[in-house]
Order: C-alpha cells, then structure tokens, then sequence
C-alpha cells in the first residue's frame, strides 16, 4: 500500500484526462479547473510514480511506456470500482462483452446465461478479433469475451462455451455435395474459404496445421472478415465450386443450400472460450 499513499481517486481521473485529450489545456477545460493546477497535479504524480508519464512536444502530449502501463490500471481500477459500486447498489452491472465473428445463437445465448446466472447485468456487444479480445480484457476495456482458443490465457479466467468438430461445408452444386462424409485425400486441390489470420491467429496457426499433417495444405481464398454477415459466406461458397469452407455444423444447419460433410478422420474443432479478466467481479461470475 506504501506505492499508493499520496495518490488519491481525482489524480487518476486527471491523468486519464490528459491522456484522452492530448494537451493539459483541453483536460483542463473538460474538468472545469485551471491549466496551472491540472499542471501541477500531473507533475505531483509524476514524482510519485518516480517515471515520466507523459511525452511533452509543442503540440501536444502522448503517452510514455510508463504513461500507458499506468493508464492500462487505471482503467481496470475504475472500471472494478465502478462496477462495485453499482453492485454495492444492487443494480443491474453494465458489461462490455466482446464477440469474435461467426457465433451461432445458441453460443451466444448460452454466455448470456453463464454471465447473467448469478445477477442481472445489462450487456453491450461488441464485434472484436478473439486477438483483440484478449489485449482489452487485460487492460479492462472489455468485461468478457466470446473468442476462439487456443489464446495467451494469461491474466484471464476461461470457461468453454462449444467444443465441436469441423466438417466441410460446401454448396448444393459442388462435386463433394452428395457425399455423406468426405476424406482427407478428396480435399486434395480445393481451395479454403479463410479469414484473415490476424483475426484468430491462434486458432487459424492450429487449424492450418493440423490440416499439413494430413497432408493437405490448401490454397486460402479470403473471405469475408466479418463472417457474422452470413449472406457474403454462402455467396462465396455458392459462386464456385473448387471452393469449400470448415466450420462446426452448427453454423450451416439451417441453410438449404450448402451442405455440412462431416470429415472422415481426426477432424480440426473449434474451441469457443468465455473469457473475463481474472480477480476482477466479471471473472467470479464465472466461477
């Protein structure tokens, strides 16, 4: 606790302010104080942290490694005590939650009721990489996250939501159509339907690989990166026939025209995790 006497709530609201702003002089004007104190107040935290927080140029202010290390807690810090405060009150939590592209309802909803189980909480979704996700967790700009593992699971509490096989899904007039499973050696010479590996990239390194060992390393075609939009997936798969896409049957099961083959052996699966930042109110709902 030594580390923190001196620093008091309003020093990390000003310096969070700066930050945001990018020069003492707005920050000033946006918490209705003067510039020589808020100037002050900066430099006071400054020697207390005993690093430079701030990068002074003549236009402006960015922030140090230091700087951003301490804003990254901040966030977390306020964001905890803002939502201890509200369940202190017993009202319903506002939560961020993250969500990696392509889910089906059902995994939605079945966060919805992990997240929502113990206390009712006012969610607010957010379209975001399952990479990303992680990053923001850590740094308390998101509450929880819906991403596809495997993922650098540090400083998080993860629960899985779906762990299911992969299977080609291709469209009515594809070659493959009318089978009712399909090998490795007939993926031979198709083209994928991929998303950007920046997306999951995690994921993506362990589905590609998993496909070398079976001797099958496609061509990728890129996809839509927002494989929520459904109509641009099939449109892509329907438009060629020398293409086909991996995904859990879930996600094509009510769909008419593209067909789900589940693969004859040692499938690739996709490992969909909630995640929430450990010892913080969000991870202990997960417990």
């Amino acid at each position: 606790m030594n580390d923190l006497s001196g620093i008091e709530f309003r020093h990390l609201r000003y310096f969070a302010a700066v930050a945001e702003a990018g020069t003492v002089t707005e920050a000033a004007r946006r918490l209705h104080i003067t510039q020589p104190s808020l100037s002050q107040q900066i430099r006071a935290l400054e020697r207390r942290v005993a690093a430079p927080l701030f990068h002074r140029g003549p236009v402006g202010m960015s922030l140090t490694a230091a700087g951003q290390a301490l804003l990254d807690g901040a966030n977390r810090a306020l964001g905890e005590l803002h939502a201890a405060m509200t369940s202190a009150r017993g009202a319903a939590l506002p939560a961020r939650i993250g969500v990696c592209h392509g889910l089906s309802q059902e995994v939605l909803a079945a966060a919805e009721g992990l997240v929502t189980r113990d206390r009712p909480l006012h969610l607010g979704y957010h379209a975001v990489d399952s990479h990303d996700q992680a990053d923001r967790l850590r740094i308390g700009r998101l509450d929880f996250g819906i991403l596809r593992g495997p993922v650098d699971e540090t400083g998080l509490t993860t629960r899985v939501l779906a762990d299911q096989p992969l299977g080609a899904v291709v469209g009515r007039a594809h070659p493959l159509a009318d089978r009712t499973s399909v090998t490795w050696a007939e993926l031979d010479g198709q083209r994928l339907l991929w998303f950007p590996e920046s997306a999951a990239s995690g994921y993506a390194s362990t589905v590609l690989a998993q496909l070398a060992v079976h001797g099958w390393t496609p061509r990728t075609t890129p996809g839509d990166h927002d494989h929520s939009s459904h109509t641009l997936f099939r449109h892509a798969l329907l438009g060629d026939d020398t293409v086909i896409a991996l995904r859990p049957a879930a996600a094509v099961a009510d769909d008419p025209a593209l067909t789900w083959l589940p693969l004859s052996s040692d499938p690739p699966r996709e490992r969909l995790l909630l995640a929430a930042p450990t010892a913080t109110i969000w991870s202990r709902l997960l417990a």
